[in-house]
């Protein structure tokens, strides 16, 4: 017999004696194994959330698009009221138009693509059916630009933007309203008085979060895609209304109710509802981002009638917050493992004063020193291990728990449930030695005595 079957017989041994302490004492058991199941519970809850909100982030960036810079109007009605506001509100501006877009696309190097977008809300209606939507136009590099797919890899080509043609792209939110058991393709749907001939369908996308919808940003399932160009000339252009509205007089300040009117052009100025700016890379969104407000600042005649944002660094910003949280959240729950730790020493530091006599016996009938600390590091182990599957069973549940009750997305890895496990059963070693040699240099003579 070989001395590695030896050992492996002898902690076998003492693995068994182990297990059936804590079986003897059940109550006990639980209640040391409290801190462990609680504890690894929080780490598995805390990593789903912290994993889920990084997925969440990661797909809203793939939403807005990387290293975009958008350029959405800013109404100067309410500046009227002010005095330094209705000097600045004179000035004609032209609002956001095509010709800002076509004239950020020269002067930077850094800018790699100009996404101008107008959308407005219309009662679709196809095939018997109809339904509110937004039917957006836009150029034809808006979907690389935002990564949006289609099902059958059709977008919008030149000939579309050149003949102003009524082609469109609807969202999957569309077509399981207008076409719930018919396929859209080379169909047409009806958005205010035109119809456009529906060439594709959009791949389904993620959620929107409240504070792209804030940035302009909505879920594309719901939204009709079309040529800008064929919406601003078939449905509305509002540059269209505005020298109407000027060559009309109704510019002009009087007291008259002008200043109402005045009002509601500015409102309505804007022939653009948003332009997306792509630079090359991160390094150069802050130059762009300077460079986009001087232009166009100075082609709007110094009046400020519009507001820039960056997405991805609000959303990086937003993503290192909740980071912390998840970090700060970790850490409750690593104490919460410590003082489940330091709980197993102290059941099992009185265990060894509750079973002396035990202890003397071993010794004195030819046990080592080692068989007694290993005994005790294993009842220790044992408590710690099924501790830590309680908790994981836990843990999963409450993950699956705060999903379903609270709307907070939560991925449970493996990697997790590994970490937790691994580290309930360390505890167990590191906590259970000290009560484990305790026990082991205890005199057999005094222990034998002992009442």
């Amino acid at each position: 017999m070989t001395w590695l079957h030896l050992f492996s017989l002898r902690n076998k041994h003492n693995f068994l004696i182990a297990f059936e302490a804590v079986q003897a004492n059940r109550v006990r058991s639980l209640l040391t194994a409290l801190g462990i199941i609680f504890g690894v519970a929080a780490v598995i809850t805390m990593m789903a959330v912290g994993k889920g909100t990084e997925q969440e982030v990661l797909e809203q960036i793939d939403l807005v698009g990387v290293n975009n810079i958008i350029i959405s109007p800013k109404s100067l009605a309410d500046d009227l009221d002010s005095p330094s506001g209705s000097k600045q509100a004179k000035k004609f501006t032209p609002g956001l138009t095509l010709k800002d877009a076509e004239n950020l696309k020269q002067g930077s190097d850094a800018i790699k693509e100009v996404c101008p977008e107008v959308s407005y809300d219309v009662q679709a209606i196809a095939n018997g059916r109809r339904t509110l939507c937004e039917i957006k136009g836009v150029s034809s590099n808006y979907f690389s630009v935002f990564n949006i797919l289609t099902e059958n890899g059709k977008y919008f080509s030149q000939h579309h933007t050149y003949h102003f043609d009524p082609v469109c792209i609807i969202g999957k939110e569309v077509q399981a309203k207008l076409f719930p058991s018919t396929n859209p393709i080379g169909k047409r749907i009806k958005c205010g008085n035109i119809w456009y001939k529906v060439i594709d369908v959009l791949t389904p996308s993620g959620t929107v979060s409240d504070e792209l919808r804030e940035m302009g940003i909505n879920q594309a399932n719901e939204i009709v895609f079309v040529p800008i160009e064929s919406l601003l000339l078939r449905y509305k252009n509002n540059q269209l209304v505005t020298e109407q509205m000027i060559n009309s007089g109704h510019d002009r300040s009087g007291d008259d109710g002008t200043e109402s009117s005045d009002k509601e052009r500015r409102r309505r100025a804007h022939q653009l509802s948003k332009i997306t700016v792509q630079v090359e890379n991160t390094d150069m969104l802050k130059g762009s981002v300077d460079f986009v407000n001087r232009k166009l600042t100075r082609m709007h005649n110094n009046v400020v009638d519009f507001q820039i944002q960056v997405p991805e660094l609000l959303l990086k910003q937003q993503q290192k917050t909740k980071e912390t949280f998840k970090f700060v959240l970790l850490a409750i729950a690593a104490i919460s493992l410590i003082v489940g730790g330091i709980g197993i020493m102290n059941i099992m530091l009185a265990s060894v004063m509750e079973r002396i006599r035990e202890i003397g016996l071993r010794l004195a009938i030819g046990a080592k020193k080692t068989d007694v600390q290993l005994q005790f590091i294993f009842e220790a182990l044992v408590i710690s291990v099924l501790g830590g599957v309680v908790g994981i069973l836990l843990g999963v549940g409450l993950a699956w728990g705060v999903e379903s009750l609270f709307g907070v997305r939560t991925i449970i890895s493996t990697w997790s449930v590994l970490i937790s496990f691994g580290v309930s059963a360390m505890v167990g070693v590191v906590f259970g030695y000290f009560p484990a040699k305790k026990a082991a240099d205890e005199d057999p003579v005094n222990s034998l005595r002992y009442d």
